[in-house]
């Protein structure tokens, strides 16, 4: 054998031995390939994966916050009652507003809104001269209303008396308001809608007033007349019947109440039709 055919037989064991290291580095890129693709679809899957979880569970918890909640006619008349304030005759800040925000009140405002709750809790002085009430019913009233941490201590106004906060905890005010209206309101419960965390209360209200031939008036101006009362001993109890049998004539108001706990429901607005 020569020294070409050494060669040519030496080339030959080079190339197959050149072939078989790239077949083998082909195999090992392929199945280095074939890793990264699993990996990567093993993450794309655990990622989807866990965020159907996070979904699932925020539906889940969704679910659990609109649950529909049941209440009683007494304790929704105790919402709506929250929102009303101490006046001689319908109050403009309630019937005369297409809306009222409570993050919006400021400290005095939001004290006057439940003014009658408060009033309720005032008692005279010794010799009659003062009107008190305890700024820790003030605070209560407040906080039970609007939420924790809600009040701050100011001067307000119920009725025509300023009350002034003094250093024993306790507001006064001078005694001698007083007066009527022949101006009767009425605001009736019609509808609501209540889960966890949402509470709204829809009420349909109308006024009669004594001075104009007993008319119900659907605007607070007492310029639309849509009825009467003219006949009748009880004009409250007239007023009352009329709304509940006539609840498209006559505007609305839907009170919202939030929650966060399903338990605790506080004033966030008011919104009116008229």
């Amino acid at each position: 054998m020569d020294n070409n055919e050494n060669m040519e037989q030496w080339n030959d064991v080079k190339e197959k031995k050149s072939n078989t290291i790239i077949i083998i580095l082909l195999v090992i890129i392929i199945v280095i390939l074939g890793g990264l693709v699993f990996i990567k679809r093993d993450v794309i899957f655990n990622k989807e994966e866990s965020k159907n979880k996070t979904e699932q569970k925020e539906e889940k918890k969704n679910t659990v916050e609109e649950e529909t909640v049941t209440f009683t006619d007494s304790e929704l008349e105790k919402y709506v009652n929250y929102i009303q304030q101490v006046n001689i005759g319908p109050s403009p800040s309630l019937y005369n507003r297409e809306k009222v925000v409570a993050s919006e009140l400021s400290a005095r405002e939001k004290i006057e809104y439940i003014g009658q709750a408060i009033y309720e809790k005032s008692t005279p002085s010794n010799d009659y001269s003062y009107d008190i009430i305890a700024e820790e019913d003030v605070k209560k009233l407040v906080e039970e209303v609007y939420g924790p941490n809600t009040y701050e201590p100011t001067t307000f106004k119920l009725s025509c008396g300023d009350y002034t906060l003094r250093d024993d905890n306790k507001y006064y005010t001078k005694t001698g308001c007083g007066g009527t209206s022949m101006i009767i309101d009425k605001n009736v419960i019609i509808d609501y809608k209540a889960t966890k965390s949402k509470l709204e209360i829809t009420t349909a209200y109308a006024f009669v007033s004594g001075t104009s031939d007993d008319q119900i008036f659907k605007d607070f101006e007492l310029k639309n007349s849509i009825g009467t009362c003219k006949g009748n001993d009880n004009l409250k109890e007239c007023l009352t019947s009329f709304i509940k049998s006539n609840p498209d004539k006559v505007n609305h108001i839907i009170y919202t109440f939030e929650s966060t706990d399903g338990h605790n429901y506080y004033f966030k607005e008011f919104t009116n039709s008229k």
